[in-house]
């Protein structure tokens, strides 16, 4: 049983790489045209950028090694992504069968989601397809500090206290590494500020991650349809 089951939104609830290829490239000539002459691989192909975005574990590590941004310059990246992806009216799809497991989950803990997406832009998006009722709480990147997006465990608590939770026994479910590691620092600094709590890992395969970048996880969804029976035995 779960306190709560909090999400990440990018490749676990929506199928985001082609709305987010053309914000990123929009970012970046904002930023300075340069960066976009030659075009970085990472934005040359769907698979490119897939396989950016996993290799790296957060998107500061994207900006500056795959998409050569530089250092000093990251935050101010970092405040045009909001901007742009509210500019780009593509409205990106959710996984297959989600729309029928949410409200499934939703009627058994609070929900949330924590991302590094825009939070108005997720709200949208779920607003279109109609799940925008399933969460309680959404947390996205000018949320917290840009110093602190994930794997930094900020806008884990940031979520709980939107949710009004203190403890207890949470799931968080997330396609890439970076997210299991956010897990992991989630629990440690909730009981490192005297918190009795529990969170648990699930990975979800259905977006695409190497197997082996979630290997860590604590259990593995192969769809979002195993979520359900998957969480109750946990």
């Amino acid at each position: 049983m779960f306190t709560a089951i909090l999400w990440d939104y990018d490749g676990t609830l929506a199928n985001t790489p082609v709305k987010n290829i053309a914000v990123t490239r929009a970012v970046l000539g904002r930023l300075d045209p340069a960066l976009l002459d030659p075009l970085p691989e990472a934005l040359t192909s769907l698979a490119a950028y897939q396989a950016a975005n996993y290799r790296w574990r957060n998107w500061r590590e994207l900006y500056q090694h795959a998409l050569r941004v530089p250092a000093d310059r990251l935050d101010e990246a970092g405040a045009l992504w909001g901007p742009c992806q509210l500019a780009d009216r593509t409205l990106p799809p959710l996984f297959g069968g989600l729309l029928e497991v949410l409200p499934r989950l939703a009627a058994l803990a609070p929900m949330g989601i924590c991302s590094q997406n825009d939070s108005g832009n997720i709200r949208a998006a779920l607003a279109a397809h109609g799940a925008a009722d399933c969460f309680a709480a959404v947390v996205g990147h000018a949320d917290v500090d840009f110093a602190r997006q994930k794997p930094d465990p900020a806008a884990f608590l940031a979520c709980l206290d939107r949710l009004g939770l203190r403890e207890g026994r949470f799931a968080y479910i997330g396609d890439h590494a970076g997210d299991i590691a956010f897990g992991r620092n989630a629990q440690a600094a909730l009981r490192a500020i005297g918190r009795a709590a529990e969170v648990v890992c699930v990975a979800a395969a259905w977006g695409g991650a190497p197997s082996v970048d979630l290997a860590a996880a604590d259990a593995v969804a192969a769809r979002p349809a195993d979520l359900p029976d998957l969480l109750a035995d946990l």
